[in-house]
């Protein structure tokens, strides 16, 4: 029985396509890239309007798009060298937007912060001073690469050095490993619960001082034990925040116990000096529903 052909297989590239290709890399944006997607046509969950390109799939799946078809800004998730490689015909994007549009100010002080994984925060220095740009890393749409040829590549940071972040980004997303239900419910909820329950210049004084939130668990299918772990940028908390994290542990505390989770006395650390074995052994935790 003969062998089929390569799923990815591609025709042989045009010239001046290894040139045009070359000029992009991870990270970078271009434009004009509608968000197509294969969704229920039935018991559809994106709660954005959207219309049918076609439907009549198995499955009762159907071919739908953004009402109006908007065109979007995209970032390209795929690695350099695999824009390059002539084996790999797509390239992943993903979409990328001004959160000030969608979210209130703590919210994007969450996004900045890095404690809402799923959405990168970028500093492209083609954007105004009110813009609050953000990869949205929940959604990946695969696109030919000949949809690169003749676009220019928009920077989504102006220090090259930055780009370093998409990479980590994508790689913490795939990697992390899950933390325990019992965790999330008795745990980590209540404490995101109660930081949003506070009032608005508290909620910022707090995360101004927290980096991110870790959780660690002796047992990820039946946990007996938990810690949290605040990881505060460089320097100390100032007095008032303990007092608002501490109020904030002692809620958590309340919870966990009555599930007959117990809780492990909350460290307070920097990034510098969390040893790797615990780094390790604990897992951030980014809304108080997920790791």
């Amino acid at each position: 029985m003969p062998l089929r052909s390569d799923l990815g297989r591609g025709h042989p590239w045009g010239d001046g396509y290894q040139e045009q290709f070359n000029r992009f890399r991870q990270g970078h944006i271009i434009e004009g890239v509608p968000l197509v997607y294969l969704g229920s046509a039935t018991h559809p969950l994106w709660a954005v309007e959207s219309e049918v390109l076609r439907d009549g799939f198995g499955r009762e799946l159907q071919t739908s798009m953004e009402k109006g078809l908007p065109l979007r800004h995209a970032m390209i998730t795929t690695q350099g060298c695999d824009i390059l490689k002539p084996t790999h015909t797509w390239i992943g994007v993903t979409p990328v937007y001004d959160a000030a549009e969608y979210f209130d100010r703590g919210k994007i002080g969450q996004i900045g912060a890095g404690q809402i994984l799923y959405l990168l925060a970028i500093a492209p220095p083609w954007a105004t001073s009110d813009q609050k740009w953000v990869a949205d890393l929940r959604i990946e749409i695969p696109l030919e690469k000949t949809v690169l040829l003749g676009r220019e590549p928009l920077e989504a940071y102006a220090n090259d050095a930055d780009y370093v972040r998409v990479p980590q980004r994508l790689a913490f997303l795939r990697q992390r490993p899950d933390v325990a239900n019992a965790c999330l419910d008795y745990v980590s909820q209540p404490l995101f619960d109660w930081v949003r329950q506070q009032d608005e210049r508290e909620r910022e004084r707090m995360w101004a001082t927290v980096d991110h939130v870790r959780i660690w668990q002796d047992s990820y299918e039946s946990p007996t034990k938990a810690q949290l772990i605040l990881v505060v940028h460089g320097g100390r908390m100032e007095d008032h925040d303990h007092d608002l994290w501490d109020a904030a542990q002692d809620h958590v505390y309340e919870q966990a116990s009555a599930a007959g989770l117990m809780m492990i006395p909350t460290k307070v650390t920097t990034m510098e000096e969390l040893s790797a074995a615990e780094f390790q052994a604990s897992f951030i935790v980014e809304d108080g529903s997920s790791s």
